[in-house]
């Protein structure tokens, strides 16, 4: 049993959308090219291994009882 061979509209929709990705792809890469490749981020490996071995803030919230309070 063969399928159906798709209508010439269902090729050009395909043909449409590859086009729409790739002319995006393109410009967002032009964005990073032009506005973000050069930005570099300082990074302090002492501050850094400070941040990874402090302990996680924990903060303690006060039990919910299920009361609301009426104004």
């Amino acid at each position: 049993m063969q399928l159906p061979a798709p209508p010439v509209s269902d090729h050009r929709l395909v043909r449409e959308l590859v086009w729409v990705v790739v002319i995006k792809l393109a410009l967002i890469t032009a964005l990073w090219w032009g506005f973000v490749r050069d930005a570099k981020v300082p990074v302090d490996t002492g501050h850094m291994a400070a941040q990874l071995i402090a302990p996680a803030n924990t903060r303690t919230q006060p039990p919910v009882t299920g009361e609301h309070d009426d104004q």
